[in-house]
């Protein structure tokens, strides 16, 4: 599946293959790898909340956030082993909108953005970025993180099975949401555009790699595939063109 022109950020400078023991490697890492840290930590706390607004599914959502606090846990390993302290400032700075909008819906009593924002959107963006990672990644962090894609993937799933059977009553609010959040993701890459490229993350792959696996989420609630390949290139087109856009 692919997207429409509209929605691919503009070329950037050629990725090279990454040099771990390089210091603009492990300075661009220690952002990277800040966001990883501070993302899997906010997602722990995001499903720990879903667990209350969700009783009956409490023991799954537990679970499902233990396994974001682990992976926390071995990031932290990753940076450690390349001797590299995270940026977190920066990472709770960049991810602020994305956790802003959670509580925002949380509070509202909007339980399918909360949903839409962690399950859907939050986890498409995370499997995005893991499997562009996988190819360039050092010998201690690529086992850890092929574990962390299949993981993310029971996260996804969790929402796109409870989504499903209500698309009819939510598909509304799913596309709202989906046009709030957007911007915000697509924001992080804007911001470290040039870091992605020094670890051997291509920017307009990683874009493309999520529209790929948003569009997939959007068939799995219900919407049929042309109306998902165009309800994703549209928003991701809108968000790159209010300030998301790639060098």
């Amino acid at each position: 599946m692919s997207a429409a022109p509209a929605a691919t950020p503009a070329a950037g400078p050629a990725v090279q293959p990454p040099r771990f023991d390089a210091p603009a490697y492990r300075d661009a890492y220690s952002r990277i790898n800040g966001l990883v840290i501070v993302g899997e930590g906010m997602a722990d706390r995001h499903f720990r909340r879903l667990a209350e607004l969700l009783p009956d599914q409490r023991d799954e959502l537990l679970r499902l956030g233990a396994m974001e606090a682990r992976h926390a846990r071995d990031f932290v390993g990753c940076g450690r082993q390349l001797r590299v302290r995270p940026d977190s400032p920066l990472a709770r700075r960049l991810l602020d909108p994305l956790h802003r909008q959670f509580r925002e819906a949380d509070q509202q009593g909007d339980l399918v953005s909360c949903l839409v924002i962690q399950c859907l959107i939050i986890e498409c963006f995370a499997v995005a970025a893991y499997r562009l990672y996988l190819p360039v990644a050092d010998a201690y962090a690529r086992p850890i993180t092929e574990a962390v894609i299949a993981d993310e993937a029971e996260h996804l799933n969790f929402g796109e099975q409870w989504l499903r059977p209500r698309f009819q009553a939510v598909a509304a609010q799913v596309e709202a949401c989906a046009a709030r959040s957007l911007p915000a993701a697509l924001a992080m890459l804007t911001a470290l555009d040039a870091d992605l490229r020094t670890i051997g993350i291509d920017p307009q792959e990683l874009v493309a790699e999520f529209v790929v696996e948003f569009q997939a989420s959007l068939q799995a609630i219900g919407y049929g595939e042309p109306a998902a390949r165009q309800l994703v290139t549209r928003l991701t087109a809108r968000a790159l063109s209010r300030g998301a856009t790639l060098s």
